[in-house]
């Protein structure tokens, strides 16, 4: 009893459903509360693979039974031979005034016809596709639309035959012109938003360009504009640009997306930099870029000849390949590898569903649309925050002042000053103390006062540490030479210099000068054995940064990075970590080393053809004046910092046979110093009556009462005041070299 019960149940159920199924209404119907109808749902549809068959055939008792119901909103039939015949029955029942619309969405589809057999003579009938003009289209829109009749009977037939090479996917609708018009506003508002993203980043990487001239921005700018081609082709909107021309959407598919592919590849050898870091997978990309661009120009010249398959195949083997390739620079640790990996892994997940939607495999309607754009648009935005990350660093950790901390500090400020003082009192208990070791010894301790203060601004993030421009050659030779006036060891210091003189530092000059001079003092050697220090400037034409790269050898083996004691490599840490750089320490025994790499803010310091002369000795610069002179040295220090060579005299004595043994080409360029260790304007004298006509000679004083035309009586060439040096003694010099080369008279100097 039970089991008869149970099967009536059954076949209660697959009645009600087939009831269900059928009584469900075949056709479109168009109301006032139906304003949009998918054909998908109402329609049928019968594949013709001769692709012979006519709307005649199509009206036989036979054929009309072998269409298919649809069902389903999305229509996709992938890869067809021959033509697809949809079938739909509309109905609408309107309001006086409203009329009805087929709204058919297939960009790419060769051949769209739409035509009816029961209206007299045939009154909606379209010929479309990529391979019509684009005349042919009842409305000038991107998509299909055709206005159906008005006064019609109340139900008519209309059928859809469509033909392509390219997978076939179909969004079919029968639809008011409201509800037309609300479709198009959002699809509109989409492609609005998408392209001004676009246009964003393309401004941003064109910025990047010009800031860095690196090529790597200008190939992401074209990948930008490729992304933005292969989104008008895949929307219809080539035909708008070109309407007298057919076929063209589909070559201009093509060739985006086979170059974009090519660029994204191209893209790759900068982003890792993989000629230097990945030189076999620099050689496969090369290799791929070749091909990629290849097949875009057989597919763009002859579409016809290879299968589109080949196309989705290339795109994503290219992309596979690129994935490898963001793997294994994760795994090299490269710098920013990780933002490629995310970018790539978006982009690979994107183009799957993409393309799965297109081949018929999953039903994605609106990925299917817009999927494309928006998984390469959220690509870029990845390698845009990447960007962002290069040309704006992070502090990547923070300094906590806690009481170990202060007491730890303290201990080791105790225990130094207490040597320090240890050194006076025993100098002091002599008969005869050393000037010399009470000097050091109060350097010392006004050196230790010096990192009290340096340490408080490390921990103080509002302390402006900026600084005016200083050549970076100079404050190497000012850590070097504060180092040996601290020294009390006699260590062995060899500084190697390697592309420093020519950079002048913007900022941190300060820092960077106390962070040589630590490095010089914390690992020196308290043996015979010598402490060599390299020093070089990176530049990264990619990022538009520079680094500072100071490296350190040998290391003492008592010397740790994990050590408890504050001064030390923790004191260096904490100084090259404030200028957001890194410290580290490699190797065993005599290979040990310590490298600092600190990002800079710098500018290369290119030599004038003044300085150049000075270099080839066809200029001789000579600074006269006791080498105690502040004002001299400052003088040098300019000078240096500009690229000039130049000699030191301290007595004019010395010059007379210099200027005796010139050869015929050479002039000199003389700077004498008025200050209280020089009395420069009283010794031109001594050595006028030596000098040529195409010499020059210059006072420098710090005498508020001196005045350019006195020292031009005097029978200088110029005069700058000592407030003025780094603004106004150049140019003076520069324009006595050009006098000297004109028929202008010169200025007679008087003894």
């Amino acid at each position: 009893m039970i089991k008869h019960c149970s099967q009536a149940l059954i076949l209660l159920a697959i009645l009600l459903l087939t009831n269900t199924a059928y009584s469900a209404p075949m056709m479109a119907i168009l109301d006032e509360n139906n304003q949009r109808v998918n054909v998908g749902s109402v329609g049928s549809y019968y594949i013709d693979e001769t692709g012979s068959l006519t709307l005649r055939d199509l009206d036989s008792e036979q054929l009309r039974k072998r269409f298919i119901p649809l069902k389903g909103d999305f229509l996709q039939f992938g890869l067809t031979k021959g033509n697809v015949w949809i079938q739909v029955d509309i109905a609408p029942k309107l309001q006086p005034g409203q009329s009805a619309l087929l709204h058919i969405k297939a960009p790419r589809a060769q051949e769209v016809d739409v035509y009816t057999h029961n209206l007299p003579n045939s009154q909606v009938f379209a010929e479309m596709g990529d391979a019509r003009p684009y005349q042919n289209r009842p409305l000038a829109y991107p998509d299909y639309i055709i206005p159906l009749p008005v006064n019609t009977t109340p139900v008519y037939t209309v059928y859809i035959k469509v033909s392509s090479r390219i997978p076939i996917s179909l969004i079919i609708e029968v639809k008011t012109l409201s509800a037309l018009s609300n479709d198009i506003q959002k699809d509109s508002l989409i492609t609005g938003l998408l392209m001004g993203i676009l246009l964003i980043l393309l401004a941003s990487y064109l910025f990047f360009y010009l800031r860095t001239l690196h090529p790597m921005y200008l190939i992401g700018s074209f990948l930008l504009l490729g992304i933005a081609g292969l989104h008008f082709s895949l929307h219809g909107l080539i035909y708008q640009l070109f309407p007298m021309h057919t076929g063209l959407q589909e070559r201009v598919y093509n060739f985006f997306s086979l170059s974009s592919v090519a660029l994204i590849s191209w893209f790759t050898r900068y982003y890792l930099d993989t000629p230097v870091n990945l030189p076999r997978a620099n050689k496969l990309l090369f290799f791929v870029i070749v091909c990629n661009l290849a097949l875009a120009f057989i597919y763009t010249l002859a579409p016809q000849e290879l299968s589109i398959a080949l196309l989705s195949a290339s795109a994503a083997s290219t992309l596979l390949i690129l994935q490898g390739v963001a793997l294994y620079g994760v795994c090299l640790k490269i710098p920013y590898s990780q933002f490629y990996l995310v970018a790539r892994l978006v982009l690979l997940v994107g183009y799957s569903l993409w393309a799965l939607a297109i081949y018929g495999i999953l039903s994605l309607p609106f990925w299917y649309e817009w999927g494309l754009t928006i998984a390469i648009t959220l690509e870029a935005l990845v390698h845009f925050a990447g960007m962002i990350a290069r040309h704006t660093p992070m502090r990547t950790n923070t300094m906590k002042v806690d009481d170990s901390y202060q007491e730890e500090l303290l201990s080791e400020l105790a225990s130094k000053l207490k040597r320090q003082t240890n050194i006076i009192d025993h100098q002091y208990s002599l008969q005869e103390p050393s000037n010399e070791q009470l000097k050091r010894a109060y350097k010392n301790l006004s050196n230790l006062a010096e990192r009290i203060s340096i340490i408080q601004n490390l921990h103080n993030p509002q302390t402006n540490s900026s600084n005016r421009p200083a050549n970076l050659q100079l404050l190497i030779d000012e850590a070097t030479l504060n180092f040996y006036a601290l020294d009390q060891t006699d260590a062995e210091i060899e500084m190697q210099y390697k592309g420093t003189l020519n950079w002048e530092l913007l900022s941190h000059s300060r820092t960077i000068k106390h962070i040589y001079q630590a490095v010089m003092e914390e690992l020196k050697h308290h043996t015979d054995q010598t402490l060599h220090i390299n020093s070089a400037v990176e530049a990264n034409d990619r990022d538009g940064q520079r680094q500072l790269i100071i490296r350190a050898y040998p290391i003492p083996s008592s010397i740790s990075l994990e050590s408890e004691h504050y001064f030390g490599p923790r004191y260096l840490q904490e100084l090259v970590e404030k200028l957001e750089g890194t410290l580290s320490l490699t190797g065993d025994g005599r290979g040990r080393s310590l490298t600092c790499q600190i990002p800079v803010n710098a500018r290369p310091v290119e030599a004038s053809e003044l300085a150049r002369l000075t270099q080839s000795e066809d200029i001789t610069m000579l600074l006269i004046g006791h080498q105690d002179s502040e004002l001299l040295e400052r003088t040098g220090n300019f000078l240096l910092s500009r690229l000039f060579s130049t000699s030191h005299i301290d007595k004019v004595e010395e010059l007379h046979q210099r200027l005796i043994d010139r050869t015929e080409h050479e002039r000199f360029v003389i700077l004498l110093f008025e200050d209280q260790q020089n009395f420069g304007a009283s010794e031109l004298a001594g050595f006028a009556s030596f000098l040529h006509e195409r010499d020059s000679c210059f006072l420098i004083s710090n005498n508020v009462n001196m005045s350019q035309d006195y020292a031009s009586a005097l029978g200088f060439d110029g005069f700058v005041y000592s407030a003025q040096i780094e603004t106004k003694l150049l140019p003076d010099i520069e324009r006595a070299q050009r006098v000297t080369h004109t028929v202008l008279p010169r200025i007679k100097r008087t003894l």
